[in-house]
Formats: structure tokens, C-alpha cells, sequence
């Protein structure tokens, strides 16, 4: 009965404890790394050993001398995961501690003067939901802005977010979060195979 209650009482310290996780939404997908201390983690997507790259007979990735600026990702996949992360940081609002939160959006259209609108537009919104937000949420530091792309036919956004929450907060978000990014990765291999998943 004592080692249960001791097992019990460690697992609730373990749930309580807080750590550091950097968020990340671009063209190359959601990016999730964890941080306690020194130590970080990439919690999603799943990272692949040397060795296993080599069963699968995969090249190995070659470094790059200069890391190149990330490229904003499609828009209406954001949307998606931003719906569930809405129902979700609902019920954990204000206990989340945002350290650090950017949002770039890139307007675009096949017409450069909707293109041109959209970018107005987007300015408002974002006009108008900082204070909900801030009421919501504790936010040390936030940039949002917004530019038009001509060259492109459809809108795109960048997220580079550093929060830092309870490992029972990471779990509840993970829970809702995980089914909606486990089938875009299904999706997505498919398409490079040319399988039906």
C-alpha cells in the first residue's frame, strides 16, 4: 500500500513538473522540440538514427554550412491544427506561460489587388485578436506580421512559438493534437509513394 501511494505521489510530481517546448509551423511541416535545461528534444516529428536511414536505404541528411531561413507553410493545413489547438488551450489558458510567439503572413492570390486585400485584412485580425489573446494568455513577447507575395497563388504562415507548460498540460495537448498530425503524415507519404493509405 506505502510503494503504491509512492508511486502515485511521484507520478503527480512528474505531471506537475514544467519544461520549455519551441512550436513550429512552416512549409517543411509542424516542428515540436522539448526542452528542460540543457537538454532538448525533438518530439515531433520523430527522429531517425544514422543507422536505421541506412536500413531503409535512405541518403544521410548532408549539414549545411548556413541554415536557410524557413519558408511559411500552406494555410489551410495551419487552420486545421489551429482549430484543435483552440478547443484545446482552452481549458489550460492562462496557466500557459508563452515566452515567445511570431506569426508572419504571406497574402496571395491569382488577382494582386485581392492579394493586396487580404494582406489589410489579415493586419486587422491580428489587430484585433492581441488583446484576446493577452487576456487569455501570458505572453512575454509577441511579433505578427504581414507582407504580399504576387508570385504566389494561395496564402501562407509562418509560427514559431516558445512556451512553457506542465507535462500534464503537454500530454492533454498531445492527445487532441496527435490524430490530426499522424493522418497529414500518412497523407503526405502516400503522396510520395504513390500508395493509398
Amino acid at each position: 500500500m506505502i510503494t503504491l501511494a509512492i508511486i502515485i505521489a511521484v507520478l503527480i510530481i512528474i505531471l506537475l513538473l514544467r519544461f520549455g517546448v519551441r512550436a513550429e509551423y512552416s512549409e517543411e511541416g509542424v516542428i515540436v522540440v522539448a526542452k528542460a535545461g540543457p537538454f532538448s528534444i525533438k518530439a515531433y516529428p520523430r527522429v531517425v538514427s544514422e543507422k536505421k536511414a541506412l536500413k531503409k536505404k535512405k541518403p544521410p541528411k548532408i549539414k549545411k554550412e548556413k541554415p536557410e531561413e524557413k519558408k511559411a507553410g500552406g494555410l489551410e493545413y495551419f487552420l486545421v491544427i489551429l482549430s484543435a489547438v483552440k478547443t484545446t488551450l482552452g481549458r489550460v489558458k492562462r496557466r500557459l506561460l508563452i515566452k515567445r510567439l511570431t506569426v508572419h503572413f504571406i497574402a496571395a492570390d491569382e488577382d494582386p489587388s485581392k492579394a493586396a486585400m487580404f494582406c489589410g485584412g489579415a493586419g486587422a485580425v491580428f489587430g484585433s485578436i492581441s488583446p484576446i489573446l493577452e487576456n487569455s494568455f501570458r505572453i512575454k513577447r509577441r511579433v505578427f506580421k504581414t507582407s504580399v507575395d504576387f508570385c504566389a497563388s494561395k496564402p501562407k504562415i509562418y509560427l514559431n512559438a516558445a512556451v512553457s507548460l506542465a507535462v500534464w498540460e503537454a500530454l492533454y495537448i498531445a492527445i487532441a493534437l496527435l490524430p490530426i498530425l499522424t493522418k497529414r503524415t500518412k497523407k503526405t507519404t502516400s503522396i510520395n509513394t504513390g500508395k493509398d493509405v
